[in-house]
């Protein structure tokens, strides 16, 4: 019997509590910031999907104080630095390479290392640190409706346990729902992209591997060859892991693009022994999980109060990592904005922001997932309009925002560029605030946060005393305390000794003098009611 429980209220009401709600949560508790976040499942992830995390969500699990526990959990179950390669079964051995060293090059523009850590060890984490920070997490719940006012949100809230029926009233809600969106469609907001590529399935398994992976340190395999298209993914002890199936052989010939057709055990069998080579190798299929691979992004991130994230807002396909990564994105792009309306610090048009920054974000990673999955997977099916291939480091830290919330260079305001490469940024209003090393275990990037960090050159006194004004004056300002590396620091971000530079609390340049100016106070303080739509 169901019965109704009072009216609780609450600033921000995250729907789902997968990767993306978690993260969602943890980020706003990190701005203290009161956050009910509601998940259908009983639990976390129970599956090891989603485990290549990129340079730039490393330094976001780095700033909420997770990175060494995922240095630790990846170290115990993956290789630190795997590579991805190609074969046309394990037993045959590589034929191609696409990328030898995870981490190649990286210390040059991060702190951070990218590491592989499975969904199902990644969510236990954030769910441990949001709510340690204060966040309310719900599981075995449903959001069963929406009705929004200009005032806010009331959601109707099912327990799946006891069938307890509760109203929660909202100043906004994240919709981290997933692909099929609920919310998305009671909204009405429209998908669109590249559509439906293939039906295909993840097949978790046990199989002693051990001696044909011996001498490798790879972390994500692709496998071609007649019977499938698709990719192996292993843990350590090279006995266990999952292998994604995209498609039954070559994509050109009829029903190969449905993996999910009569897929049995048995055929799941069949299958895992032709990616691995050995007909009679004994192998424990442990789950089968039946999926459709889509490059589709929401024709819009906002609806009023509601905010889209996560696969609500983009499904990506895997090639590339890029589904769950940008999730987290959305999740610290959104969090910031949503704080400082909440506690009244910045004006409601900065949430428009959102919208303005994070899809076209999206439509360049469905994009770019679409074209890795064409030239990995399915290159007979390879047309003109395929998109061409941008380097991971520069999808991953090189993308630039455009919005309200960016205030561009003169000479720069014309460039709508979506993406560059990091070394060309310089510190340009809407790029990654780049790295630039502190001491041996500290970078400037540990910096930023909680507020907005100005940044200046070794003769930057008057604008450390217009940012000391500005916080008198209740802005979100600070200097940090850098007494070293100040020539290095003013070449990174693109200012002159008497310069400074406006690091958003998400990381991101926000605006820049190149050099010193008359009246700093002035100048600093337009720049954050600007900035903070105030």
């Amino acid at each position: 019997m169901t019965h109704t429980v009072n009216t609780n209220e609450v600033p921000v009401l995250v729907v789902g509590g997968s990767l993306v709600g978690l993260s969602t949560a943890l980020f706003l508790a990190q701005q203290g910031v009161e956050v009910l976040a509601v998940e259908r499942h009983p639990g976390t992830a129970i599956h090891p999907r989603a485990g290549h995390l990129h340079l730039r969500t490393l330094e976001l699990m780095r700033s909420v104080g997770l990175e060494p526990a995922l240095q630790q959990l990846s170290a115990e179950r993956y290789f630190p630095n795997g590579g991805i390669n190609e074969v046309r079964t394990l037993a045959e051995g590589e034929v191609a390479s696409y990328i030898p060293d995870l981490n190649q090059g990286v210390a040059e523009f991060s702190p951070s290392r990218r590491l592989f850590v499975a969904q199902d060890a990644l969510e236990p984490l954030l769910r441990e640190r949001a709510e340690a920070l204060g966040a309310t997490l719900r599981y075995n719940a449903e959001v069963v409706s929406l009705e929004q006012d200009d005032e806010g949100v009331t959601a109707t809230i099912r327990d799946h346990g006891t069938g307890a029926v509760e109203q929660v009233r909202a100043r906004y809600v994240v919709a981290a729902d997933g692909n099929r969106s609920p919310i998305r469609g009671q909204l009405g907001i429209k998908m669109g992209g590249h559509g439906q590529l293939s039906r295909s399935a993840t097949i978790y398994f046990h199989a002693d591997c051990r001696e044909l992976l011996k001498g490798t340190e790879l972390g994500v395999i692709y496998v071609t060859n007649p019977a499938l298209r698709g990719f192996f993914r292993f843990e350590r002890t090279g006995t266990s892991g999952f292998l994604v199936v995209n498609t039954l052989g070559d994509p050109t010939l009829p029903g190969t693009l449905d993996v999910t057709r009569e897929l049995t055990t048995e055929g799941a069998a069949r299958l895992l022994r032709s990616a691995i080579g050995l007909p009679d190798l004994p192998v424990q299929i442990d789950d089968v999980a039946e999926w459709v691979a889509t490059a589709d992004v929401a024709e819009r991130y906002q609806a009023g109060r509601i905010f889209l994230a996560g696969d609500a807002a983009h499904v990506v396909p895997p090639m590339g990592g890029f589904g769950g990564n940008t999730g987290i994105h959305d999740a610290h792009n959104l969090a910031w904005k949503l704080a400082m309306v909440v506690q009244g610090t910045a004006g409601e048009a900065l949430l428009d922001s959102y919208d303005a920054e994070r899809r076209p974000v999206g439509e360049l990673t469905i994009d770019q997932a679409y074209s890795r999955y064409r030239h990995r997977v399915t290159p007979e099916l390879m047309t003109e309009d395929v998109p061409e291939l941008v380097d991971d480091f520069s999808m991953e830290i090189g993308y630039r925002y455009h919005s309200a919330a960016i205030l561009p260079d003169a000479e720069a305001a014309d460039d709508d560029t979506r993406v560059g490469r990091p070394r060309q940024a310089l510190g340009q209003p809407g790029t990654r605030a780049p790295h630039v090393e502190l001491d041996s275990d500290r970078s400037i990037l540990d910096l930023f946060g909680n507020g907005f960090v100005l940044v200046t050159g070794d003769s930057g006194r008057p604008w450390q005393e217009a940012a000391d004004a500005a916080a008198r004056n209740g802005l979100p300002v600070v200097t940090p305390l850098v007494d070293t590396r100040g020539d290095d620091i003013a070449a990174a971000y693109g200012i002159g000794p008497a310069g400074a530079a406006l690091v958003r609390p998400d990381g991101f340049v926000g605006w820049r003098s190149r050099e010193g100016v008359p009246d700093p106070t002035t100048e600093l303080s337009r720049a954050l009611t600007g900035l903070l739509a105030r």
